[in-house]
């Protein structure tokens, strides 16, 4: 057991000889006479580096030389730092140090902190580096075309001296770093703080190795950090040629118990160092629930439905490479409703983006925000909106190229049942086209095809289409439908039946006022059944012949409805106020004509229209017309009211043009019955007969 013992012993002053035989070599090897160097190394890219302590040595538990202090900043601000370092630690290799070789083997920061703004202008202080750098690489390419090529000539010491310092990085290490990002354009600030970043085997060509990053994310407008946290196994190509995942998982985490997770697993290489990289990844990532990350970014923002925006995931297979994109297949999964499809992106001067998605059924009312609690709420929130137009952000929608298509089977959105609607817009720099718009709509069919430009300081946009075999009463009933009920003498105006609408609309401005205001449209409306309630055109025009043939009214019961036959209209509609001409339709034997106007902003109508009898009998059960004078007439009635306040008395006599019908009445009867007397009894039959118009439909001028 004696040799055992003099074993250990001989290893331990061996293990002491070469400890002190280092310490020795490295006390007399000066780190610091790399410093100007690397000063100057910085300097030549722009960066105005600082080293305010001396660069020493560390021993254990690795050698290591020693930064403390470090400041970068942009050489021309070289006070404005962008990074700095309480230490910065780099690990050399033993054996090419003892050949007085810097090999780092390691890098260690502690209490990194890096401070990126913008100004005013835009202008970040980074990119004063980047720029010089830029501007460095320029020159330095075109000095190696002016210059006569190098001879092969044998490298002095003083040349030499420059391959002294080598990189081959197997440990990275940063411990409480701070990154802080603020923008005086925008007013926003963001924070990375507690950043730790742990990482081994980073050489090239080596094993896979281990990266762990932790760090907690702030902003001006969150309400409390997020936490995130990065694991991935990871393998760099010989060369920096290629960089495989396997994988890497990325979780954050807000302080409300919402959770983000998203998974990349494959590869990012190149053939070459000029030629581009090449993307193979696979994605998968998830959230829930959303309403607790839109609180967490400082959203107030609650859906109608405490079903909506529980969790969302994506699944995507991505291909291609640095320039172009695809991401197919792609499977995206809000809540309970799954699409399928794919996008893509291609850089350039104006980069595109594309997606096409097909889903089943959705719901939109569920993802909107609740409605206005009150009816004060609401008129305020009106007021506002007519008082404050929001202009249109024309910037922000150039620059980019995309495709959007959308298919689904079923649609709700504000109330509206929308079956199989198809959706496909092309943007080109600001030139949104809307090359189809379909979908069954009520029991009708919907075309649509429109152009919205946004190229210049006001936009334009110009919408054609139609709308065939709707159903017009679910159409009322979805954007007029009211929770009020109605009184016991008053019944809410409905239509009913099929009708057919073509469009052809365009407006400008730089606002959604203007937008409003400027709106000009011509829609064709023509419907062969449409039922108007509650009351009847018939039973009003047999009142008017009644009075004017002295005989009764037929005793009988009337429907408190009017159908219309073959109706046809014209309407034009300029700005808030649409003028209906031309309208022509069928009451049994009645002929309708008139026109009117709607004002949508004050939610009211005013028709002047023309009951005209064609036969002797209104209808089959309504009343007879016995004067020849009385058909093919037409007799004045007038509809005026408010949306809300229609009803059965909504349509009267005009009384302006019932003064006229008297007067021609009046003369041609005292021109039969008096002759030449005719001037002494105008005046008598006139009153007699206002007497008899007097009362009628209730009215009492």
């Amino acid at each position: 057991m004696a040799w055992i013992k003099r074993g250990l012993i001989t290893l331990v002053v061996l293990f002491a000889l070469l400890a002190g035989a280092v310490a020795w070599f490295l006390s007399s090897l000066d780190a610091n006479q790399y410093k100007p160097r690397i000063v100057q190394l910085a300097a030549d890219q722009g960066i105005a580096l600082t080293l305010d302590g001396d660069i020493g040595w560390q021993l254990w538990p690795n050698i290591a030389l020693e930064l403390n202090g470090v400041r970068l900043a942009p050489l021309a601000l070289p006070s404005e730092s962008v990074l700095e370092a309480d230490k910065v630690a780099v690990g050399v290799a033993l054996m090419p140090l003892l050949n007085k070789r810097i090999e780092a083997k390691e890098i260690v920061l502690l209490g990194p902190q890096v401070a990126l703004t913008v100004d005013k202008n835009g202008k970040g202080n980074w990119e004063l580096i980047t720029d010089a750098m830029e501007a460095k690489a320029e020159r330095d390419a075109k000095l190696e075309q002016e210059q006569p090529p190098e001879l092969d000539v044998p490298a002095t010491e003083e040349t030499q001296s420059g391959s002294d310092l080598h990189i081959a990085l197997e440990q990275l290490r940063l411990e409480d770093g701070v990154l802080r990002y603020s923008d005086q354009q925008t007013g926003t600030e963001y924070a990375v703080n507690k950043l730790r970043i742990v990482a081994d085997n980073l050489v090239p060509g080596g094993k896979p190795g281990d990266v762990r990053l932790s760090a907690a994310l702030s902003a001006s407008d969150f309400p409390e950090p997020l936490e995130l946290d990065i694991h991935s196994t990871l393998a760099i190509d010989e060369g920096l040629h290629g960089l495989r995942l396997q994988p890497a998982n990325i979780k954050l985490t807000s302080g409300k118990g919402a959770e983000a997770e998203l998974t990349l697993r494959g590869n990012v290489r190149r053939v070459e160092a000029d030629a581009p990289w090449q993307v193979q990844l696979n994605l998968n990532a998830e959230a829930e629930p959303l309403t607790g990350w839109l609180a967490a970014v400082g959203s107030e923002y609650k859906a109608q439905s405490t079903d909506a925006l529980k969790k969302f995931r994506l699944e995507a297979d991505i291909n291609g490479t640095d320039k172009q994109l695809t991401l197919e297949p792609l499977q995206l999964s809000l809540d309970d409703h799954t699409f399928n499809g794919s996008a893509g992106y291609q850089a350039g001067d104006v980069p595109t983006v594309s997606l096409t998605l097909n889903g089943g059924e959705l719901n939109v009312d569920d993802y909107l925000a609740p409605p206005v609690a009150t009816p004060e709420e609401e008129q305020l929130s009106e007021d506002v909106a007519a008082a404050q137009p929001v202009a249109l952000p024309l910037e922000s929608m150039r620059g980019f190229n995309a495709r959007l298509q959308l298919t689904l089977k079923k649609l709700h959105a504000l109330d509206f049942e929308i079956d199989q609607p198809e959706l496909a817009v092309n943007i080109n720099n600001g030139l949104y086209q809307l090359n189809k718009l379909a979908a069954g709509l009520y029991g009708g069919e919907l075309n649509s095809t429109g152009v919205f430009n946004a190229r210049g300081d006001s936009a334009r946009a110009e919408l054609s289409g139609g709308l065939t075999g709707v159903e017009i009463s679910k159409v009322q009933e979805a954007l007029f439908a009211s929770d009020e009920p109605e009184a016991a003498d008053k019944k809410k105006v409905t239509l009913s039946g099929k009708t057919d609408l073509t469009w052809v609309a365009q407006t400008s401005g730089a606002d959604t006022q203007a937008l409003q205001k400027q709106l000009r449209a011509a829609v064709q409306l023509n419907a062969a059944e449409l039922a108007l309630a509650p009351f009847n055109l018939e039973k009003g025009m047999c009142q008017l012949v009644s009075y004017a043939e002295k005989t009764p009214l037929p005793e009988q019961e009337w429907p408190q409805r009017t159908r219309l036959q073959d109706l046809r209209a014209s309407v034009n509609l300029d700005g808030d106020v649409a003028k209906v001409d031309g309208i022509n339709a069928g009451v049994e034997n009645i002929a309708l004509t008139g026109d009117g106007t709607v004002n949508l902003q004050k939610q009211e109508f005013d028709f002047a229209l023309g009951l005209a009898l064609v036969g002797e009998k209104t209808s089959n059960n309504g009343c007879s017309v016995q004067n020849d004078r009385w058909r093919n007439r037409p007799l004045p009635l007038r509809c005026k009211d408010s949306f809300g306040d229609a009803g059965a008395t909504t349509c009267k006599p005009d009384s302006r043009r019932i003064d006229d019908l008297i007067r021609e009445e009046l003369k041609y009867q005292a021109e039969k019955k008096y002759g030449d007397k005719v001037k002494e009894k105008t005046e008598d039959l006139k009153d007699k007969l206002k007497d008899k118009f007097k009362g009628l439909f209730n009215r009492d001028e």
